[in-house]
């Protein structure tokens, strides 16, 4: 998810900007990993009816419209999907209690739990899926990660206007059961579904905007909304959720740390878990009080740089080569980057399922660029049209400032760069892409697709580059088709090799950030999409 579930964008408290894009402009993706670690005595414990979480903010509520990671983070709370997967990538039972994969993957039967209810008590049924879905597909206005369901049979086709609903391969066959007609085998799509793009919404969601409104509001998740403003969204127990009302009662979501910053408001009680800066988490992690409370948040997600290549200079393949090898991208993570991150080896983050052991991150080949720019025409950077760097985020400047002055140094090229407001910024890669991008994309889910297919494939809403490659596509679809692990990541490792070879995008850095956490909070445990559950938290007994 780019700061769009699709994006998805990690390390808040390091970069005000969205992600999932679930690229998301936001603030920190709050994720926290809960351990048996000691507690500082001293620490405050908040009211155990309550917690009061610095950091996710929803652009909107809507599962079909939203499409950053903070978004997604409190979108999943309040509608739920099918399924989830947990910390350990391992898919779970949601909505659905079970399923079955058939016709040698090419079906999957979704089995819902019986009794469902929506949070005002009515019946949630297969067909309610079934719509939730074809909103997201809708061809007036599919959502920015409607590709999600391009697997299921006919979907793509009418989400571009080409083919007929009645051709898309989702079908209610019972109250109970939803049906899935896949193009190509497809094991992962249970794992697909548990984006929260793909969450169950009440059937009145489009002629009546107050199901989304506090009061109203009427999900199918874990929480329903009590109250918006610009400062705090404020989510209370849903007591028809499916598998009861969570633990916690009350969930206070504030949008900014108060005027002493995140830590002292931690230290005096009023947040019991936060992002943190890195440059914070450096003595942090020595300070005998403040040092237990401490957590390490990897995060599914690869920050990465693009390229327009539908126009010049970046048309030339020559020249994007230039960019990839004429930078010590490396380096450049390794100095100037937070101490969470590190040098990406491609596009398909440490953790996620497909994730190469092999190395296809950008090398630095100072004597290879330099003949790819004169192959280009433009030898020592000789008339090199003016291009700028556009991005979004509040540390922006240090990785581009490196950048602009590598090329200069290296390959002879002035360029110049700017930031824009994620509202604009996002507009602007859907519609326009500038030269040059940076986007940072959490995962969907935990697949290798999400960070790949979805990224770069031929006519993908979220493919920025405009990138076309009939060779990537194919090892895409053969990747996709695998019914082996081996023979999967043979595919994907040659869509990644195809990948360094163009140059459409150049991955730079996986992500992590930091967090402080409450003594006695239990269970804020991040998933392999770098969410939080809370239906999952509770407060430790006596704490």
């Amino acid at each position: 998810m780019s700061q769009s579930h699709a994006y998805r964008f990690t390390d808040a408290a390091r970069r005000d900007r969205p992600r999932r894009l679930r690229v998301v402009g936001i603030a920190v993706l709050l994720t926290v990993a809960i351990g048996a670690a000691a507690w500082h005595p001293l620490m405050t414990v908040a009211a155990h009816n309550s917690v009061t979480i610095l950091g996710p903010s929803a652009t909107s509520l809507d599962p079909a419209v939203q499409a950053d990671a903070e978004s997604a983070q409190v979108v999943s709370q309040l509608f739920e999907s099918l399924t989830f997967v947990d910390s350990a990538a391992t898919v779970q039972p949601a909505l659905a209690a079970s399923w079955e994969i058939q016709n040698g993957g090419t079906r999957v039967v979704f089995h819902l739990r019986s009794g469902l209810e929506f949070s005002d008590g009515s019946a949630l049924k297969a067909s309610d899926v079934v719509a939730s879905w074809m909103r997201v597909l809708s061809p007036a206005k599919p959502s920015q990660l409607a590709s999600l369901l391009d697997g299921v049979t006919g979907a793509k086709a009418y989400r571009d206007g080409t083919g007929p609903q009645s051709a898309v391969g989702i079908r209610a066959k019972t109250d109970t059961d939803v049906e899935v007609d896949m193009s190509s085998a497809a094991s992962d799509f249970p794992a697909i579904v548990s984006s929260s793009t793909l969450a169950v919404v009440p059937s009145g969601i489009d002629s009546d905007s107050s199901l989304l409104r506090p009061g109203t509001f009427v999900g199918s998740g874990a929480y329903v909304l009590k109250a918006l403003t610009l400062t705090e969204t404020t989510l209370t127990a849903n007591s028809h959720y499916w598998a009861g009302a969570p633990p916690i009662a009350t969930v206070h979501l504030l949008s900014s740390p108060g005027a002493n910053g995140r830590v002292q408001d931690f230290q005096s009680g009023d947040l019991d878990y936060t992002p943190i800066a890195d440059g914070d988490a450096t003595w942090i992690a020595y300070d005998k009080i403040l040092g237990p409370s401490l957590r390490v948040e990897p995060s599914p997600s690869v920050e990465y740089y693009g390229f327009n290549t539908t126009k010049a200079p970046f048309n030339d393949v020559h020249v994007r080569r230039a960019f990839e090898l004429g930078i010590d991208w490396k380096r450049i993570v390794t100095l100037m980057s937070p101490a969470g991150r590190v040098p990406a080896t491609g596009m398909v983050p440490l953790g996620v399922p497909g994730h190469s052991s092999t190395d296809y991150g950008p090398v630095f080949d100072l004597a290879s660029a330099r003949s790819e720019l004169s192959a280009a025409g433009f030898p020592d950077g000789a008339g090199f049209p003016k291009v700028i760097l556009i991005t979004t985020g509040g540390d922006f400047g240090q990785l581009e400032g490196a950048i602009v002055r590598q090329l200069h140094d290296n390959l002879g090229i002035d360029i110049s760069y700017r930031a824009e407001g994620w509202d604009l910024y996002n507009s602007l890669l859907l519609s326009d892409a500038p030269a040059i991008w940076e986007m940072d994309w959490v995962a969907d889910y935990p697949g290798a697709n999400d960070f790949l297919g979805l990224l770069l494939g031929s006519g993908q809403p979220n493919n920025f580059a405009r990138w076309t490659n009939s060779d990537f596509d194919s090892a895409i679809k053969s990747a996709l088709s695998s019914t082996d692990a081996a023979s999967m990541q043979k595919a994907y490792d040659s869509a990644q090799s195809i990948v360094k070879d163009q140059a459409p995008v150049i991955p730079v850095s996986f992500g992590s950030g930091y967090s402080l956490v409450a003594k006695g909070l239990l269970g804020a445990m991040p998933n392999s999409q770098g969410l939080v559950r809370y239906a999952g938290m509770s407060w430790a007994s006596g704490s």
